[in-house]
């Protein structure tokens, strides 16, 4: 029994045509399906690291930092970070300037950008043969951006949110906490805060992956649910088995079938054969 990859986002917007355009410009997803008032996109290649947009006329999410509570920015991989930059900005977001710092024994080139509905975007320099599976990538080796990478959940209680998401079968890949001048460049945050970074997959590390944030000497706040991340969509080998023991760690169950887990998350399970 175990999670095995995020087969998508869903993500509630204000203008459902400028956030399609605003992914396809800058990161390259394409539609693979429309339904009344929303739409699938995708990294060609990918089953898996998926936006779904729903349209959520007048929703105007809150101006949320990166530090705020929930699910605060999606990952996404690049084979250049300077281009990414140049493709962020003309699609209409913000970047901030690609900074390169420690990870673990390597070293690791990453920018923050912003786009729209909420949502900010982490985006770490692919290096061929040492970044984590991506389909998109092994489909087309040329590709600027694959699917999604990572979804980030901001947590006040670091260590629970990590057992939680252990009882339903990730391991830990890296943890770590990260200060320091670099990091303040990287996120915006203030001289003299620090951020803890846990970064879960399956036991495959299939995409999307799973990385637990909380921060320490700057504050966030939960902020409203009006838009950007709603909920994650995790394919597992085993619905019922995983979804008693995310509610035996402490999963609420909604009326929709979804669980909601640390930070509020909104959790839906689907079959590994359907994702």
């Amino acid at each position: 029994m175990t999670l095995l990859g995020i087969r998508e986002a869903v993500v509630a917007t204000a203008d459902l045509p400028a956030a399609v355009a605003f992914l396809r410009r800058a990161f390259g997803f394409e539609v693979v399906e429309e339904t009344d008032g929303g739409a699938l996109l995708a990294a060609a290649g990918a089953p898996a690291g998926r936006l779904r947009l729903i349209a959520q006329p007048g929703a105007v999410p809150q101006d949320a930092a990166v530090w705020d509570l929930g699910v605060r920015l999606l990952g996404i991989y690049s084979r250049d970070l300077e281009q990414t930059v140049e493709a962020i900005e003309s699609a209409g977001g913000a970047s901030r300037r690609p900074v390169s710092y420690p990870y673990g024994a390597a070293t690791l080139s990453e920018l923050v950008g912003y786009g729209r509905d909420g949502v900010w975007w982490t985006v770490p320099q692919a290096v061929t043969g040492a970044h984590r599976p991506s389909d998109a990538y092994a489909a087309d080796p040329q590709r600027l951006h694959s699917e999604l990478h990572s979804v980030v959940l901001v947590v006040d209680d670091h260590d629970d949110a990590v057992a939680f998401f252990e009882a339903g079968g990730l391991g830990t890949v890296f943890d770590g906490t990260m200060a320091g001048s670099e990091f303040e460049e990287l996120v915006g945050m203030p001289a003299g805060a620090e951020l803890r970074l846990t970064f879960m997959g399956g036991p495959e590390h299939r995409p999307a992956r799973l990385e637990i944030m909380s921060f320490t000497g700057v504050a966030g706040q939960r902020t409203d649910a009006g838009g950007g991340v709603q909920r994650i969509v995790y394919f597992c080998d085993d619905v019922a088995a995983t979804r008693e023991a995310l509610i035996a760690a402490g999963a609420e169950q909604a009326d929709d079938g979804t669980l909601r887990g640390p930070a509020g998350l909104e959790i839906a399970l689907v079959q590994e054969e359907n994702r």
